[in-house]
């Protein structure tokens, strides 16, 4: 039982990087040269600061993709 619940738990860490990397994705997207804009990405960024090395890796991709 306990490689189950090990699994089970795998699993959903999976899918929530999952949920965070689109809702990456969808916030660099539509980030605008706006105050609101910046400081809303910003705001988002701080409270989900313990995903620090996704958003870093994100935030180069969008990066590189706007060159």
């Amino acid at each position: 039982m306990a490689a189950g619940s090990g699994a089970a738990s795998g699993q959903g860490a999976r899918s929530s990087t999952g949920s965070l990397e689109a809702s990456l994705d969808r916030r660099f997207q539509g980030v605008s040269n706006t105050m609101e804009s910046i400081q809303s990405l910003s705001t988002w960024c701080i409270e989900n600061k313990k995903h620090h090395s996704l958003i870093v890796r994100y935030w180069m991709k969008w990066l590189k993709k706007c060159e």
